[in-house]
């Protein structure tokens, strides 16, 4: 399944060794038998098992040579690459594996607590999101006379008009695109709600255009987006997306700010950055399929930065118009009016002489 090197082992609870990918399928066996997980969940679990596996010294070495040090380094060096999420899911699959390593044999120690845990206070962060120039410049770009121009240009404008995630759009079906109504929906996804919206032009024609020109007539599968590979099939993990849309980025030689996502997610900061202060928080909210409104309120940081940029920029061309009027004055005081007398007491000094 995953790195199936016959050199990568580890030593059972018998004595004898097994392979690393004997141990993975064990482990996916284990997760879906005893702990009853979700497909996708152990789907997107082992996808991070294997950029862990597959990293030194796990690829050179085994698992019987890894130790806390190499742990702790991999993630730092993992977290200072990628963001929150995809940290937190490195996180989480690699305790749970390594937890099972060791309650079946497979390490001598419980390294699942050598994981480092990092703390992230709530709203502490800005959502850093794509440009609309970039957006613009990338659709743009696009080549839709070929079949997998015409699958990325429906997916990235699907993203980019809707804020939906990778995963709604992996799961989206011919069945939840109303023509008729001009009306499409996305499924529920992480506890959210069903989102529905009005079906734009620009997005049903790339839509069709993919569906009708593009996408294998004969594949017996209801989601919309295929893979281009024979044989065709959906898209298995969140990844996939994000690879599709880093490459376009690297066609056109995009230049994202630091932080920015070249990920499906950074779409989804720029509808909802895009839309606050414009229109009421609760809808907002129901676009981006979110029960609760605190999980809308990570924008709110957003409009507070745009904010106070403005107000920076505005104190600072105040402070340069100021500096600008004293320069003239000086290089022309005979120009000046002068110092204000009071109407009343035309007597009265131009200021206040205290004494010392």
């Amino acid at each position: 399944m995953l790195c199936d090197s016959a050199e990568l082992t580890g030593e059972g609870s018998d004595g004898g060794s097994a392979k690393l990918s004997e141990i993975v399928d064990e482990y996916v066996a284990y997760g879906s038998r005893i702990r009853n997980l979700a497909e996708d969940t152990i789907k997107e679990k082992c996808l991070y098992l294997d950029r862990f596996l597959t990293a030194e010294p796990v690829s050179s070495k085994g698992l019987t040579s890894l130790a806390p040090a190499s742990l702790q380094r991999f993630i730092f060096e993992y977290s200072e690459n990628h963001g929150r999420g995809s940290l937190r899911w490195m996180k989480l699959s690699l305790r749970c594996f390594l937890k099972f390593c060791y309650h079946r044999g497979y390490i001598s120690s419980d390294l699942s607590t050598a994981v480092p845990a990092f703390r992230f206070q709530r709203l502490s962060s800005v959502p850093r999101a794509i440009d609309d120039e970039t957006i613009r410049l990338l659709l743009a770009s696009i080549d839709p006379e070929s079949p997998v121009g015409l699958r990325d240009l429906a997916i990235i404008c699907l993203l980019a008009t809707y804020g939906v995630r990778g995963i709604q759009i992996r799961q989206l079906r011919l069945d939840d695109v109303d023509w008729a109504g001009n009306r499409i929906q996305f499924r529920a996804v992480k506890g959210g709600k069903t989102i529905d919206q009005h079906l734009t032009t620009e997005v049903g024609n790339s839509l069709l255009a993919y569906i009708r020109d593009a996408r294998p007539n004969d594949a017996p599968y209801a989601e919309v987006f295929l893979t281009s590979r024979t044989p065709c099939r959906p898209f298995k993990y969140s990844g996939s997306f994000s690879s599709i849309i880093a490459r376009n980025l690297r066609r056109i030689d995009a230049q994202l700010p630091e932080g920015v996502s070249r990920g499906a997610h950074s779409f989804r900061h720029a509808f909802a950055s895009r839309l606050t202060g414009k229109v009421p928080f609760k809808h907002i909210a129901d676009m981006l399929g979110h029960r609760a409104l605190s999980s809308t309120y990570l924008y709110t940081t957003a409009a507070a930065a745009r904010l106070t940029a403005f107000l920076c920029l505005q104190l600072r061309a105040e402070v340069v118009r100021g500096r600008n009027g004293r320069q003239q004055q000086a290089a022309h005081p005979g120009h000046g009016h002068g110092p204000r007398q009071h109407q009343q007491y035309p007597d009265l000094p131009a200021c206040l002489i205290t004494a010392p």
